[in-house]
C-alpha cells in the first residue's frame, strides 16, 4: 500500500513539474526496444550515426545553410532536408560517406532555402497524424514503422514485410496535407 502512495505522489509530481512527458516518452522508447527486430547493438550504431550526421550538419562550413534530418536503420542512412547549394550538399554527402558504420546513403536533400517554423510545425502536425492513424491500424499491431515528414513529403522507412509496407503507404496516402508518401523500407520476407 505504501509503495502504491508514493507511486501515485511521484507520479502527481511529474506533472507538475513537468516531467510527465519524459516519463512517457522512456515507456514508449521502452516498448519501441521491445519491438524493434535489430540488436541493441544495431540500434546504438543506428543512433550513433545520426547523432554524428546530424552533429556535423550544425557545424561550418554547413551551419545556417542547410537543414538536414539523418535516419539509420541497419546502417542504411537517408539524408532528408534542404541545402541552400549543390556544392555544399557534395561537400556534406561526401563527409558523410567517410563515416565509419554508413554501409549505403540515400540523399533526398532538396536544393533550397531551409523550410520555416511554420513548414517545420505543420511537418510535425502531420508525422504525429500519420502516426496516430499507424497506430490506430490493426493489422500494424506490433510493426514498427518511422515516420519522417519534411516539406508535406512523408517517409516511411523500417524492417517490414510487403504487406505491412503497403497497408502502412496507404494508410499515410489518405493523411490529409500529404504532399507524397516515399517508402524506404527494408523488407523481412
Amino acid at each position: 500500500m505504501k509503495t502504491l502512495r508514493l507511486f501515485a505522489v511521484v507520479a502527481m509530481l511529474m506533472t507538475l513539474s513537468g516531467c510527465a512527458g519524459l516519463f512517457i516518452a522512456g515507456a514508449a522508447t521502452t516498448v519501441n526496444i521491445a519491438t524493434d527486430p535489430r540488436t541493441t547493438q544495431e540500434i546504438w550504431r543506428d543512433s550513433n550515426l545520426q547523432l554524428e550526421i546530424t552533429g556535423l550538419s550544425n557545424k561550418a562550413p554547413y551551419q545556417n545553410q542547410m537543414r538536414i534530418t539523418a535516419n539509420s536503420y541497419r546502417g542504411t542512412v537517408i539524408l532528408i532536408g534542404q541545402s541552400r547549394t549543390t556544392e555544399l550538399l557534395e561537400q556534406f554527402i561526401a563527409q558523410v560517406q567517410q563515416i565509419k558504420g554508413v554501409k549505403e546513403l540515400h540523399n533526398q536533400v532538396n536544393i533550397k532555402a531551409p523550410l520555416s517554423l511554420g513548414e517545420v510545425s505543420n511537418d510535425s502536425w502531420i508525422t504525429t497524424k500519420v502516426k496516430s492513424a499507424l497506430l490506430a491500424k490493426s493489422e500494424l499491431n506490433g510493426v514498427k514503422v518511422s515516420v519522417i515528414t519534411e516539406d508535406r513529403e512523408v517517409y516511411l522507412l523500417g524492417y517490414v514485410s510487403r504487406e505491412h509496407a503497403n497497408i502502412a503507404t496507404e494508410v499515410a496516402r489518405n493523411i490529409s496535407g500529404v504532399k507524397q508518401v516515399i517508402r524506404a523500407f527494408q523488407y523481412a520476407d
